[in-house]
C-alpha cells in the first residue's frame, strides 16, 4: 500500500523544482553583486585585472560592469583636495632665517597614472610634502625677506601723505626733521619692470612656488594637478625673533616721539595765537573804554558849563561845598569866624 497521498507527491515534486531555482537566483544575484558597480558624480574609477589596468579611467556617473572576481575597482575623488604641509625653515636671499607655513589645493588629474605611481591619497600627501617644500625653499632663496612679506609698494606710496594727516599747517612740518615712517622708509621698494608690473613681492613668490612645484610634478609624472599654493604664515626663527621685536619697539618709540614733538609744537603754536588774540582784544577794549571816558568827560564839562551859565553864583556856592566836603572828613569839625568867606556864603542862603 502506498504511504504517500497524491497531494503529498505533488508537494515534494514542487519543492524539488523550487530549490534549484532559488539556488540559481542566489547565484545570479551574487554574480551581479560582483559584476556591477556605481560611480558617483564626484568620483572616478580605474578597473584592474590581476593588477593590470584595463581601459581608461571611468568618469561617467552611473552603473557600470566589470568581470566578477578577476577585476577590481579603484575609486578616487575628482574634487579639489587640500594639502597642509609642515612648517618649513628656510633662508632668504638676504640671509634671514624664517619659518614658513604653506597650504595648497590639488586634484587627481589622471587616475591611471596616479594608480600606477602612487595608489592612494595618503601616499600622495606624503609625496607632495617633499615636492612643495622643495619648491618653497628654492623660490624663497631667490628673494629678500621684504619681498616675501610685502605684496605692493603701498607703504612707501603713502609715506608722502602721512605729514598731511598729522597737521593742517604745512609750514609746521617743513621745519621738522622727523622721520615718522622709518619702518617703511628704510625698506627698499619692490622691483618693477618696464610695464610697471612687480617682479618681486609675495604674489610673485607664490607664483614661482606654484610653477616650480608643477614642473616637478610633471617631471615625476604622478597624475596630480596642483591647483594653487598659498602662504599662510611667515615667522622669524626663534634665534632672531627677540632682535626683531626689539627693533620694532625702537621704531615705534621713534614714531611716537615724533608724534609727541609735533603735538607739543602745535600746542605752543595754538597758545601763541591765543595770547596774541587776547592781547588784541584787551587793546581794543582799553581803546574803546578811553574813547567812551573822553566822550563822557566832554559831555560832563559841557553840562557843567551850561549849568554855570544859568546861575553862576549858585554854581560857585555848590562847588565850594563840594570842596569843603572833599577837605573835611566824616568825623571832622569846622570852626568858622563870623567874617570867614564860607560863613558869609552860608548866611546869604539862609
Amino acid at each position: 500500500m502506498n504511504q504517500f497521498s497524491p497531494n503529498t507527491k505533488d508537494t515534494m515534486r514542487a519543492g524539488s523544482i523550487t530549490l534549484p531555482v532559488i539556488i540559481l537566483i542566489a547565484a545570479l544575484g551574487f554574480l551581479a553583486y560582483n559584476s556591477l558597480y556605481t560611480v558617483t558624480e564626484w568620483e572616478q574609477a580605474v578597473v584592474t585585472q590581476f593588477g593590470a589596468i584595463k581601459g581608461d579611467p571611468i568618469t561617467d556617473a552611473g552603473l557600470h560592469f566589470k568581470l566578477p572576481f578577476i577585476q577590481q575597482v579603484h575609486r578616487y575623488d575628482r574634487r579639489l583636495l587640500r594639502w597642509d604641509g609642515r612648517e618649513t625653515t628656510t633662508i632668504t636671499r638676504d640671509r634671514k632665517t624664517i619659518v614658513i607655513d604653506v597650504t595648497a589645493r590639488w586634484r587627481i588629474d589622471d587616475a591611471r597614472v596616479f594608480l600606477e605611481s602612487i595608489g592612494s591619497q595618503d601616499l600622495a600627501s606624503t609625496r607632495l610634502n617633499g615636492i612643495i617644500e622643495g619648491a618653497v625653499k628654492d623660490e624663497i632663496a631667490k628673494y629678500d625677506l621684504f619681498e616675501v612679506v610685502r605684496s605692493s609698494n603701498r607703504i612707501l606710496e603713502r609715506e608722502g601723505d602721512m605729514p598731511a594727516m598729522l597737521a593742517d599747517d604745512e609750514e609746521l612740518l617743513e621745519d621738522q626733521d622727523l622721520d615718522l615712517t622709518t619702518m617703511g622708509g628704510e625698506m627698499p621698494p619692490l622691483p618693477v619692470d618696464a610695464d610697471g608690473s612687480y617682479t618681486g613681492g609675495r604674489p610673485v613668490v607664490i607664483d614661482g612656488i606654484l610653477r616650480e612645484a608643477r614642473s616637478r610634478l610633471e617631471h615625476i609624472g604622478l597624475g596630480i594637478h596642483l591647483e594653487d599654493v598659498l602662504i599662510k604664515q611667515v615667522n622669524y626663527s626663534s634665534a632672531i625673533e627677540a632682535n626683531v621685536y626689539a627693533q620694532m619697539n625702537a621704531e615705534l618709540q621713534k614714531i611716537s616721539a615724533g608724534f609727541r614733538s609735533i603735538g607739543r609744537q602745535r600746542a605752543e603754536q595754538r597758545l601763541g595765537e591765543m595770547e596774541r588774540e587776547l592781547a588784541s582784544i584787551q587793546s581794543a577794549a582799553v581803546e574803546t573804554s578811553e574813547r567812551i571816558r573822553g566822550e563822557a568827560e566832554a559831555e560832563a564839562i559841557q553840562i557843567y558849563a551850561e549849568a554855570y551859565n544859568e546861575d553862576p553864583e549858585f554854581f560857585a556856592f555848590l562847588r565850594t561845598l563840594q570842596a569843603y566836603e572833599d577837605i573835611l572828613g566824616r568825623n571832622s569839625s569846622l570852626i568858622m569866624a563870623t567874617d570867614s568867606p564860607i560863613y558869609n556864603l552860608l548866611r546869604r542862603f539862609e
